[in-house]
């Protein structure tokens, strides 16, 4: 799984999908959540990408520093927890 690299600003909107969508809107998104060997977030450049997980989130990155790897279609962010108020729900089509 790609990494996102260091960069001044992060694209401003990426994708995250979740089975638990309600929960997470409460919460955050929660590092020590992540399946693997550190705690990260998976965020996806594509809703059509997030929606592989489940249902999807939007996720202003506004501010972050961070990108995606050239040519990556996804990465993890390793920057601690994303708070609600960076989330909303999809609204794209039919939540993809």
């Amino acid at each position: 799984m790609s990494t996102l690299k260091k960069k001044d600003n992060m694209a401003k909107t990426t994708y995250h999908g979740t089975p638990h969508i309600e929960k997470v809107l409460q919460e955050g998104l929660l590092a020590q959540c992540a399946v693997g060997s550190c705690p990260h977030i998976w965020l996806a450049r594509e809703p059509e990408d997030a929606a592989m997980s489940g249902d999807v989130l939007e996720v202003d990155m506004e501010g972050i520093s961070g990108d995606f790897e050239k040519d990556a279609w996804q990465g993890c962010y390793h920057g601690g927890d994303l708070k609600p108020w960076r989330l909303s729900r999809y609204k794209g089509e039919e939540n993809v």
